[in-house]
């Protein structure tokens, strides 16, 4: 897995993009390569807009035609980061991320998920849902579907209360759709997922990790 961030970050949107390359990599059992920053350039007029209060978003089709062209060779999927705010189409108001099934690209905001309307959400509620929703756009990178039979991770999420909501780990069906496709055995998923956890300092994710091992 490839991590591109694009945007001028701060130090702490950063400091949670390298966390959930961490988490990727322990969720996903695979390697995960996070690239430098680099900035946003000649975005065409007609690819953003600017949403009260004074808010730019960037058409997330930008991303599509500007990504498959990075793909590595070797890549499962790139994942693009921006600190820019998202919108897919005219008439949708924004949109946390997106990707795409068949070209194994997509591209995530974390604009939206470091606020709490006009005040700064805490770092570890930033953290959970940056996590949420790139571990849920890989999966539909990876083919995976939404998810409708249990509260899951993969379940869809159309605002940040249900984001908030949703477990920051797959239910028994999905996970074993990630055990076969990616040849990870659960036990093993589940203490990697702890020893993530551990060094989080978070101990009752690491609690429920290990409880499922």
């Amino acid at each position: 897995i490839y991590i591109q961030p694009l945007g001028n970050f701060t130090a702490d949107q950063i400091k949670v993009v390298r966390l959930t390359a961490d988490y990727l990599r322990a969720f996903y059992n695979l390697p995960v390569v996070l690239h430098d920053a680099e900035p946003l350039r000649d975005i065409p007029s007609d690819m953003q807009r600017i949403r009260y209060p004074n808010n730019l978003q960037i058409k997330t089709s930008y991303f599509f035609n500007l990504l498959p062209s990075m793909l590595p060779d070797d890549a499962a999927g790139l994942i693009c980061f921006t600190n820019l705010d998202l919108y897919p189409e005219d008439t949708w108001n924004y949109v946390f991320g997106q990707a795409s099934l068949e070209n194994r690209v997509g591209v995530w905001s974390l604009w939206r998920l470091e606020r709490d309307g006009s005040k700064k959400t805490t770092a570890e509620k930033f953290l959970d849902r940056t996590l949420k929703i790139a571990v849920h756009e890989t999966g539909h990178m990876f083919s995976m579907r939404h998810c409708k039979m249990y509260e899951c991770l993969m379940s869809g999420s159309n605002n940040l209360d249900e984001t908030d909501r949703r477990p920051l780990d797959t239910c028994p069906e999905c996970t074993m759709k990630i055990a076969w496709a990616m040849q990870y055995r659960p036990a093993a998923r589940y203490k990697n997922l702890a020893e993530f956890w551990r060094k989080q300092k978070r101990v009752d994710e690491e609690k429920l990790m290990l409880e499922k091992m």
